[in-house]
């Protein structure tokens, strides 16, 4: 009788066990994979309306705005999932190679050596992804409207033409 109750206890552990593996491998399924958005190096924001122009450059602001400098890594294989940033968005990278995919699935390539080149720029509210096959470093400035706290990014659910 005793050996019969350790088997029935053995054989519930086992179910438990593969039941959390089952919900931690679907949590970690939808999430990004190999995307890592460090912490920003800083985040501060313009109190008022700001207007540049210099040298062929036109930097305008209607208000107070938000804006953060963040170092992000995609690794081998990585994603960003599918989103969109309220603002302005200027990405450059450093090393590898990003790819920018855009809601009709459309997609270029940036970075060091790139034929579109190391740097670009996003805002809208289509959703968009960044991956990257061998792995990819930017660094981001975002300029967003004023939040409380500051919004500098906004998921979205993948567009029709997008492969699970």
């Amino acid at each position: 009788m005793r050996v019969f109750r350790s088997k029935k206890k053995l054989s519930a552990a086992i179910i438990g066990v593969a039941v959390i593996g089952t919900f931690a491998a679907v949590a970690f399924a939808s999430t990004p994979f190999n995307f890592f958005p460090d912490t920003p190096l800083v985040t501060a924001n313009f109190d008022n309306k700001v207007e540049q122009n210099s040298d062929r450059v036109k930097f305008q602001t209607k208000g107070q705005t938000d804006v953060r400098v963040q170092k992000v890594v995609i690794g081998a294989g990585g994603y960003s999932g599918w989103h969109h940033h309220p603002g302005v968005v200027i990405v450059a990278v450093a090393s590898g190679a990003l790819i920018f995919s855009h809601s009709d699935c459309s997609s270029t390539t940036y970075g060091p050596g790139q034929p579109a080149g190391a740097v670009f720029v996003e805002g809208g509210d289509d959703p968009v992804q960044a991956s990257s096959a061998a792995g990819a470093t930017s660094y981001v400035t975002y300029v967003a409207p004023d939040a409380n706290p500051p919004v500098f990014r906004i998921e979205d659910d993948p567009p029709a033409c997008a492969t699970p």
